[in-house]
């Protein structure tokens, strides 16, 4: 993947634009869940994504042949979600009233796209353990990947991941059997 990456680089610098898709077929999924944690919105995410792509056609021409071009678009991409999730902690938000008129697509209950394991996650894991998971699960990165884009030693990332996984099971269990006992309180 690295030299089918760092030659379609190389293509778009010298002007064949379809290599961006290339770029983007062999690379979204892994921008996706790199900078989700950051954002912690799936639409943001998205949008984040996609500027991406932009920035990568925009300055294509920094990129220096032979260094890491995975680490080159991550590091674009990480700048842009940090610089959305800074603009939107600065957005207020306010509710509506059943009396304020919202025109139908404008508004949706479902605010992000979330399945539940992840939200779990999100919520019990700290940022870096759930990214390791995120990047691992729905990225498909290696963990010696992971450690190679978070700059941490390969053991810490099994580490981390595997303690985070136990987290994660320990919590689904705990909430199975309070849920049980709920049930059986009802009856």
């Amino acid at each position: 993947m690295r030299e089918k990456l760092e030659k379609n680089i190389i293509d778009l610098q010298n002007g064949n634009v379809n290599s961006l898709g290339t770029i983007y077929d062999l690379t979204s999924k892994g921008v996706f869940t790199f900078v989700l944690p950051i954002v912690k919105d799936y639409s943001l995410a998205e949008d984040v994504m996609q500027q991406t792509y932009i920035k990568i056609y925009e300055n294509i021409n920094a990129y220096k042949k032979g260094t890491n071009a995975r680490n080159w678009i991550l590091t674009i991409a990480k700048n842009i979600a940090i610089n959305e999730f800074n603009k939107n902690k600065k957005v207020v938000n306010c509710s509506f009233n059943d009396d304020d008129y919202v025109p139908d697509g404008m508004c949706s209950l479902d605010e992000s796209k979330d399945t539940p394991i992840i939200k779990l996650a999100n919520e019990i894991l700290s940022p870096e353990d759930f990214r390791i998971v995120i990047m691992h699960i729905v990225g498909e990165y290696k963990h010696r990947e992971i450690a190679e884009i978070l700059n941490i030693p390969l053991g810490t990332v099994t580490w981390k991941y595997n303690n985070a996984l136990d987290k994660l099971r320990k919590e689904i269990e705990k909430r199975e059997k309070d849920e049980e006992k709920r049930l059986g309180e009802l009856n």
